[in-house]
């Protein structure tokens, strides 16, 4: 609804949006085998004997997998939000928006509660490493039923487990009404040449499904059978007549599920928000060019990342002798695929942009870039080469670096120029002659961009934590003073020999290393020809990365292969050719 008062415009609106997010698990609906040559070799020729067809001809499997309950969700969600907004023109050169946007968007919950959540009430890990006052988590279903309804399995008994938490609701995860988007915004003409605008909004993300389903792959499982090593004793008419129960269900002779991984959401998420501003100036060169600059930024907060909540902690020291399970904070669990609101961003950016309008046959653009963006974790999960989880999930802090995407500087210049031959340009002549020397035009881009980052890699779990450790910084530059595609990056800035290593952190941050950048040229050469007032061909020929150049591939970051370290093994895309006919109508 629009509403036009004076020098006020008023505009309120409202949204109510019925969200649905139907998923099927892909987890071996139909089971997975298989084989190793170990039921076809000669036991007195092994190395040239024995192949894994043959085995699979045998029908003896090692190793046979099969779903005993296929995880499924109809997740519903029913959200809403309204907004007001006044543009307000103070003056005829200065106008002010002010708005306010309200949300509410609640978690999925599954139509027929088929997930599970862990109701993690306390950290497990305190400054001075695990504490004994803290609650088991326990293992929620929503509703009011039995827990394991529609399960073809049971959970151990050392997993608590309990149906309904009227505090969390279906959702299993607490609901944030607090999603209030302020927005402002100011545009300053002080000439008819300048013209200045800035402006702030609060931006709410909405609920990732996907994330929800995790809460439903609790409920599917899957069970293994690993046959003998020497002679397989798995055959595929009965590949499990042999597996036996590994882990202890009272009163229950089905499968029984063992300590394992679990996924959660935690149950005190807060909606997720971006703040963005901006400050743009901009100059009207001529009748067809404009100069402008900019200024932009962002901060992200409570984003979401995985963070496992029953990692490990590291060995006291060279006498610590505790196994990894008794280092975890509840030992009747294993990982705990934990999505939380953990993750803080920044953004900050400036840029020039030179832009022509087409006009005498000419038009361009021009861009640079120079920012950078910093993070605590770019996505939720693996992201182009980003850590699964933090360097240790109890201080993410630690794991504060470059964002994954981040592009220090990147310039882009665009171009597109008619020759000035045929009808109304040089060269003029008859029908025919203007259809052979006019309509051709030459376009080019051009691209400079700096790498974005990479992880150094892991050099094992040196600290029995089941995750990679990372090396040390040894305070020389990873840039060599002699850059090269054998040489792009100098391994000793890392070092891994210290023996503390076996119970503290390396001291290398988060995306340390930059790959190779881009330089690239792109060319195009059109033909355009009208065959009618509304009707034309036209013909290109493109050529990208034009010069051949070759921009390299990222080297492989693992000091455990110095060899390979930092040593450029392939290239990008190099020249493509291509060639179109297009009918404009």
């Amino acid at each position: 609804m629009s509403i036009v008062k004076g020098n006020h415009s008023l505009k309120f609106g409202g949204e109510i949006r019925r969200n649905r997010f139907n998923e099927l698990g892909n987890a071996f609906p139909r089971g997975a085998f298989a084989f190793d040559a170990k039921a076809s070799f000669d036991p007195a020729r092994r190395a040239a004997t024995g192949h894994n067809y043959a085995d699979f001809l045998l029908g003896e499997s090692r190793q046979s997998q099969r779903i005993l309950l296929l995880p499924s969700a109809l997740l519903r969600s029913n959200a809403f939000s309204a907004y007001a907004e006044d543009t307000w023109k103070l003056t005829s050169r200065i106008t002010l928006n002010l708005g306010l946007r309200y949300e509410f968007s609640p978690p999925y919950h599954d139509k027929y509660d088929a997930i599970l959540n862990l109701r993690i009430f306390d950290p497990g890990v305190g400054p001075n490493g695990l504490r004994a006052d803290t609650k088991v988590p326990v293992l929620t279903r929503p509703g009011s039923g039995d827990f394991y309804r529609g399960v073809p399995f049971r959970f151990h008994d050392s997993i608590p487990i309990q149906s309904g938490d009227d505090d969390l609701g279906r959702e299993l995860v607490r609901k944030d009404y607090n999603d209030f988007g302020p927005r402002v915004g100011i545009a300053f003409r002080p000439s008819d040449r300048w013209s200045i605008r800035t402006g702030f909004g609060m931006f709410f993300t909405q609920d990732i499904g996907e994330v929800r389903f995790d809460l439903a792959r609790n409920l599917g499982a899957r069970s293994s059978y690993v046959s003998d090593e020497e002679r397989p004793n798995s055959n595929l008419s009965n590949p499990w007549q042999f597996e036996t129960a590994t882990s202890r269900c009272t009163g229950w002779a089905g499968f029984c599920q063992g300590v394992g991984s679990m996924l959660s959401n935690n149950v005190n998420r807060r909606t997720p928000f971006v703040m963005q501003w901006v400050f743009d100036v901009q100059r009207q060169l001529d009748a067809d060019t404009t100069l402008e600059l900019d200024y932009m930024g962002n901060g992200g907060r409570k984003l979401e990342r995985w963070r496992n909540w029953n990692e490990a902690v590291p060995r006291g020291g060279p006498t610590d002798s505790r196994p990894l399970q008794q280092r975890r904070p509840w030992p009747a669990y294993g990982i705990m695929f934990n999505v939380d609101g953990v993750v803080d961003s920044s953004y900050h950016a400036g840029s020039v942009k030179l832009r022509r309008r087409f006009a005498k046959g000419l038009t361009y653009l021009t861009g640079f870039t120079w920012s950078k963006s910093i993070d605590t974790g770019s996505a939720i999960r693996n992201h182009s080469g980003d850590t699964l989880f933090p360097g240790t999930s109890y201080d993410i802090r630690s794991w504060r670096g470059l964002s994954q995407f981040h592009t220090g500087r990147r310039l882009v210049m665009s171009v597109l120029y008619e020759l000035p031959f045929g009808r109304d340009h040089f060269a003029s002549g008859s029908k025919p002659v203007n259809r052979l020397v006019g309509g051709w035009q030459l376009g080019s881009i051009f691209t400079f961009s700096d790498g974005t980052p990479l992880q150094v890699g892991g050099i094992g779990d040196t600290r029995n934590t089941e995750f990679d450790n990372y090396p040390d910084a040894t305070g020389i530059s990873a840039i060599p003073s002699g850059r090269s595609a054998d040489n792009f990056w100098n391994i000793a800035a890392f070092g891994s020999t210290s023996p503390e290593l076996a119970y503290r952190m390396g001291t290398v941050g988060r995306n340390t290393l930059l790959s190779p950048g881009l330089r690239s040229w792109d060319f195009s050469v059109l033909k355009n020809v009208t065959l009618a007032e509304r009707h034309s061909l036209q013909f290109r020929v493109e050529a990208f990365n034009f010069p051949n150049h070759a921009n390299w591939t990222p080297p492989p970051a693992d000091i455990r292969n110095p060899a390979t370290f930092g040593r450029v093994a392939s290239a990008r895309t190099m020249r493509e050719l291509q060639v179109g006919l297009k009918y404009i109508f």
